[in-house]
């Protein structure tokens, strides 16, 4: 089954069918002849869902006397990427019974019967993990990619009206036992339907062409309408604006991670597998930051590795504290977090989750747990700055002891220059480098 978003009566109708398979109709339910403007706030479109409904390929509309190539608004099974799969999964039948299931490709969960559903798991940020964590990624990008479940026309995520939200989480409900909030998940979908109109803009559309230009040449993955309005959008004074911004945001982007598609949670997950103990903040930074040669991806981060580096051979602490260590580390060679997020650890953790409070869905982390991590986080911070008041104090002792003995020494010199005449003998000065005296009478 697939949800399904009408397309305004202008637009051309794709005749798609249904009959025993997966996939989507569109409803075509306005009869007005307006088509919705770009970013508009009309009523919520009725998501049509229909279970075991085949994908077909798209027909001409009568009324039209072009075809629409190869986008009947939906996914066509044939080209759903095989690549995109998992196995050895965890999955649960409509009893709550878990099972294993083998080899499982994006194409596969079209087909998986009404009763069985892939468990995804959490983290203790409620960020997916595992190899569901995969195939739900997977997913979430063929729905962002499909015109006739999220359309590309409106101009923002927030754009996108709550009811379709709500719908487009319940159909990956019908495919997916969550441990992850509904937050989380919508929150990737949206930034995959972001990254699929930024990728659309940078291959098939040339502002210098101009507009109508643009508009024929819309991509045979897009519905025409769609594509059009999101033209229109472009060349707006907000969409320039917008994109001003983007590039400007882009610019500012200093460290650029070496993760590829893989999420920082499934990541860090088999490094915790690996190394058999927990990750610290600065320890993972360096994995997803630099390159498989050692070598890092910019001197920004380089720089950053350095100074991290250097604090951390000034402290002294136990294994079970270095997680706290390195969170504050990072924190003072990165500046503080700002806009609500946490770097460095991907999609989803906030600074309230991650340094106080819990998920929606399961509960990651108690409070108790979490008073008591920034409990000992306050505690790490006033004994990293002891210990280096400490070694501070230690240092200027040490200062002070070695001018003692280059004065006295160089008293000895002034002594043997009366007893021995024209002996080349090294004085030392305050600072404690040797210098080639000729001592005369």
């Amino acid at each position: 089954m697939v949800v399904s978003e009408p397309a305004p009566t202008n637009a051309p109708n794709n005749g798609s069918g249904c009959d025993d398979g997966v996939g989507a109709r569109m409803s075509n339910t306005n009869n007005s002849n307006s088509a919705a403007p770009i970013g508009s706030t009309r009523s919520a479109p009725s998501l049509h869902v229909t279970p075991h409904c085949s994908i077909t390929s798209s027909s001409a509309d009568s009324n039209h006397n072009e075809q629409v190539p190869n986008q009947n608004n939906s996914t066509r099974l044939e080209n759903v990427p095989a690549v995109s799969e998992a196995e050895n999964l965890n999955a649960v039948d409509r009893n709550g019974q878990q099972k294993k299931r083998g080899r499982t490709t994006l194409k596969d969960l079209w087909s998986l019967p009404p009763e069985e559903r892939i468990v995804v798991s959490a983290n203790h940020l409620g960020q997916p993990i595992g190899p569901e964590a995969q195939l739900l990624a997977g997913f979430l990008g063929m729905l962002a990619r499909t015109g006739q479940q999220i359309g590309i026309h409106y101009e923002s995520w927030h754009k996108v009206p709550k009811t379709l939200k709500d719908e487009l989480f319940k159909f990956i409900e019908l495919r997916f036992a969550l441990e992850i909030s509904k937050e989380y998940v919508l929150k990737s979908l949206g930034k995959k339907w972001r990254d699929y109109k930024h990728d659309l803009k940078k291959r098939h559309f040339k502002r210098e062409d101009g507009m109508q230009v643009n508009k024929d040449k819309h991509p045979n993955t897009t519905i025409r309408w769609q594509w059009e309005q999101l033209v229109d959008y472009w060349y707006s004074n907000k969409g320039e604006d917008s994109e001003r911004l983007g590039v400007a945001s882009r610019k500012q982007q200093k460290y650029t991670h070496t993760s590829g598609s893989k999420s920082f949670a499934r990541k860090e997950k088999e490094m915790e597998v690996h190394n058999g103990r927990k990750v610290g903040r600065l320890e993972f930074f360096k994995a997803t930051h630099t390159k498989k040669d050692g070598s890092h991806m910019n001197v920004e981060t380089e720089q950053i590795m350095v100074k991290a580096n250097e604090k951390l051979a000034e402290c002294e602490t136990v294994d079970e504290d270095m997680q706290i260590v390195e969170t504050e580390i990072l924190t003072q060679v990165i500046g503080k977090e700002r806009c609500g997020r946490v770097r460095g650890l991907g999609l989803g953790p906030t600074l309230k989750t991650y340094y106080g409070g819990t998920t929606s869905r399961t509960s990651t982390t108690s409070s108790a747990q979490s008073s008591e991590f920034v409990e000992r986080f306050n505690q790490m911070e006033q004994q990293m700055q002891q210990l280096k008041e400490e070694r501070e104090q230690e240092r200027a002792q040490r200062e002070e002891e070695r001018a003692q003995e280059c004065a006295r020494y160089n008293a000895l010199l002034g002594f043997l220059q009366t007893r021995f005449p024209g002996v080349t003998i090294p004085g030392v000065d305050p600072a404690g480098s040797t210098s080639q005296s000729q001592i005369t009478m």
